[in-house]
């Protein structure tokens, strides 16, 4: 998902690339330019002057609105679309992750693996100092962790300390090598408090088989030599993918940590950027909090940090970021449920004590900041709407938008208080589909009853949820188009995932647009394209409106604009 994608319209890429540095305003026509406000949807011309949209309409109309130098284009009927918005995205994570020996997300057979692995090793350039670290591990590989285990033990790569990243972000496994240098065995976990193991994989006798999943993660990452960083290099990286695949504006969600006061290295990365007028997108972030502290020096940190880059443009600090629980799949099983999973009797974990979240979104919700929560299992979804539900009885209904994201089991129940509460539903549907994942790895072993309500995104939609568009990138594909199609067929290599939940492409884009502004807190400014909005879009090679899914799948970004300027070009 990471190659450059070939030249398809040579002549467009030219001819629009004369547009850069023209002073003057730019005008696009000819086009079947979609512009997401429902008063103007479809408009044949567009004018933009000065980063923002002047005028939409007919090319006569928009014309006339233009005085002083203007450069036109033909677009000979070609699509243009709002710039997209991803409102949940791990971005400088996922630029780090382009310069790391990188999975991404495909299922590989243990000889596969093995053979990626081995020609990793023995390239330098490859290596984590003398570990072999690599990332975007399916989930699928954790299936049988007795043979993944002595595939990493075997041959010459068994000489080499590996650690292998989930690409969900919430999982990794450790070699024999890696364990001895991280102190991972069975004396460490008898020193654990009993809750704690559950965080590992553990053989009958309690030694440690290398599996690890979300707060277990730290005992194997400290001893991780830091020889890839989420700096400047990395978010370039980020951006130029991100604009390749037609994303101008994003939330990050664990732009750092309340626990460390003012020392961010990542809010101050881009703030690095944007001073120098490189960071090409709107960017809202927030901070990973504990919804079981007190949150008034939480409060206090998130607001210095606002005051500190008040200024900076293109780049908002709105809150912060709290984990409900983990995730679902076998052998994890970390997402809090309302029913035990079958093979354990385990509830999951449910990472914050109901009451004091309530007290921390109560507080939160009063300074005006927003609460962005992780919630997967459908316990998780429950206590945190009942924790935003205090905020609104105690504050009012009119404050912050606090915002859910991943929602992969949402009881009926639950579903109308979306709209009842305003929170919009920060959603990944390039996941819901028929494959193991959803299947083999989760049916067995939840309660039918919680399995049927699984990424329940069409019944969201039609209680009035509001939708928002997100990957999770770096756990999978950014490209919106694909999980646009996704949605529209939720079909996989096993069937289709509840066909009822398909979402039609229209209210998809709306979810990549306006919608996602809205939960950003940018829809004043970027999400549509009318006059004095940003001028951000995107050019595109197909009629979106018209391909069947497959087809939509493969849509490519011809041209990416923010503010303006053209940041990429498929050349």
């Amino acid at each position: 998902m990471y190659k450059r994608i070939l030249p398809t319209l040579l002549l467009l890429s030219f001819c629009i690339s004369s547009l850069q540095g023209q002073t003057g305003a730019t005008i696009l026509y000819n086009g079947r330019i979609w512009t997401a406000d429902p008063a103007k949807p479809f408009v044949e011309a567009i004018a933009m002057k000065g980063g923002k949209v002047m005028a939409v309409g007919e090319r006569t109309t928009v014309s006339a609105a233009v005085t002083g130098a203007r450069t036109e284009w033909d677009l000979q009927g070609r699509n243009v679309l709002p710039g997209l918005i991803d409102s949940h995205i791990h971005t400088l994570g996922g630029g780090a992750d382009l310069g790391l020996p990188n999975l991404v997300d495909v299922t590989f057979t243990l000889p596969q693996l093995y053979r990626y692995l081995d020609s990793c090793s023995k390239q330098p350039s490859m290596m984590s100092g003398d570990v072999l670290y690599a990332v975007g591990a399916n989930i699928t590989t954790w299936s049988d962790l007795s043979s993944l285990g002595r595939m990493l033990d075997s041959g010459t790569l068994g000489k080499h300390p590996i650690l292998l990243e989930g690409s969900d972000g919430h999982t990794c496994y450790a070699n024999s090598a890696y364990k001895k240098k991280a102190g991972l065995d069975k004396p460490y976990i008898l020193s654990l408090p009993i809750p704690s193991r559950h965080f590992y994989n553990l053989l009958p006798d309690g030694t440690p088989t290398g599996f690890a999943a979300d707060s277990g993660m730290g005992k194997l990452f400290r001893v991780l030599p830091k020889t890839h960083g989420k700096d400047e290099a990395a978010l370039q990286r980020a951006l130029n993918y991100l604009h390749s695949v037609g994303v101008t504006a994003f939330l990050d969600p664990h732009i750092g940590e309340t626990g460390k006061g003012m020392d961010n290295p990542d809010l101050e990365t881009y703030a690095r950027m944007a001073r120098g007028g490189r960071l090409t997108a709107h960017v809202a972030g927030v901070v990973m909090a504990s919804g079981n502290v007190d949150p008034a020096v939480q409060i206090a940190t998130v607001k210095a940090l606002q005051k500190k880059y008040a200024r900076t443009r293109d780049l908002s600090l709105i809150g912060f970021k709290i984990f409900a629980d983990g995730v679902v799949e076998f052998p994890t099983q970390t997402a809090a449920m309302s029913k035990p999973y079958k093979n354990s009797g385990y509830l999951g974990d449910l990472l914050y004590d109901p009451s004091k979240f309530k007290a921390f979104v109560i507080a939160a919700d009063k300074a005006g900041l927003v609460v962005h929560t992780h919630a997967i299992g459908d316990r998780a979804v429950t206590e945190t709407l009942d924790a935003i539900e205090a905020a609104r009885k105690t504050n009012g209904p009119n404050g912050p938008l606090h915002s859910i994201t991943h929602l992969q089991f949402v009881l009926p129940n639950d579903i109308p208080r979306f709209k009842q509460l305003n929170v919009p539903a920060s959603v990944q549907l390039l996941w819901a589909f028929g494959d193991e994942t959803t299947i083999d790895i989760v049916q067995p072993y939840i309660d039918p009853a919680i399995y049927q309500w699984q990424y329940p995104a069409k019944s969201m939609l039609d209680a009035g949820a509001l939708l928002c568009g997100a990957s999770d990138w770096p756990v999978s594909s950014a490209n919106p188009f694909e999980a646009i199609s996704r949605a529209e067929t939720r079909k996989g290599g096993k069937g289709v995932l509840d066909p009822a939940q398909r979402v039609n492409r229209t209210d998809m884009f709306r979810a990549y647009t306006v919608n996602a502004a809205v939960l950003m807190g940018i829809q004043d400014r970027a999400g549509m394209l009318k006059p004095g909005m940003s001028a951000d879009l995107i050019v595109v090679d197909r009629d979106v409106w018209t391909v069947d899914a497959d087809a939509l799948w493969s849509t490519k970004v011809l041209r990416t604009m923010f503010k303006g300027n053209w940041v990429w070009t498929n050349k």
